[in-house]
């Protein structure tokens, strides 16, 4: 099993909390939800791509918000409540996965200090496709004819920080060297209204926070 520590839960969006000795770093419904394979674009929802119905969906979202999950440091187990066993075991799978990937694609970058897809069989020749149409490098915006491919595991977009679903968006790769404002291996959704949504949606969450606060 791979070594799971604070930096690596971090980086998948969770969030340390320690308290009277205690360590665990905790996961929020967004992340979640972007584990489980939940999404909802305005008009229905699906999990892993799969339509559901519209109960269904607002149920498993519903959870997502209620439950509580974490990875607890001390003892090194994944742990939650509110939630079914099968749905906490979907979600630790999920967040291997990653880990494995995110070690992966770490350790290609470090030994061709560059991205190098040639020996994978979904690259996406990239002026076929729109992706990294906002990333600006050093040679101009966009990815500069660099490979792209689709992602095989659960990664963060950069554009709107949802989790991207496998098979979803575009994974490439851009040098430091070569960037103005963003770097490295690069996530995004293949579909930009699924970006559009998660935009809106957290801009309707903060809105309703500034008004709670408001009224407090």
């Amino acid at each position: 099993m791979k070594e799971i520590t604070a930096e690596r839960l971090i980086a998948l969006g969770g969030k340390l909390w320690e308290k009277n000795g205690q360590r665990r770093v905790y996961f929020n419904r967004q992340e979640l939800a972007g584990f489980y394979g939940l999404k909802y674009d305005g008009w229905k929802w699906t999990v892993d791509g799969e339509k559901v119905s519209n109960n269904t969906g607002s149920s498993f979202m519903s959870t997502m918000s209620l439950a509580k999950f974490w990875y607890d440091l001390n003892i090194n187990e994944f742990r939650s409540q509110g939630m079914s066993d099968k749905m906490h075991e979907k979600i630790v799978d999920r967040i291997m996965e990653a880990i494995t990937q995110a070690d992966a694609t770490k350790a290609e970058a470090a030994e061709a200090g560059r991205a190098d897809e040639s020996s994978e069989p979904a690259v996406i020749e990239a002026s076929k496709t729109t992706a990294g149409y906002d990333v600006q490098t050093a040679a101009g915006p966009g990815i500069q004819n660099r490979p792209v491919r689709t992602n095989k595991k659960p990664g963060r977009c950069h554009r709107c920080g949802a989790i991207v679903p496998p098979g979803e968006g575009y994974l490439y790769y851009i040098d430091p060297d070569e960037a103005y404002e963003v770097s490295g291996w690069i996530v995004e959704h293949m579909d930009k209204g699924a970006c559009q949504a998660q935009l809106e949606h957290n801009h309707r969450l903060l809105t309703e926070w500034a008004k709670a606060y408001t009224r407090d």
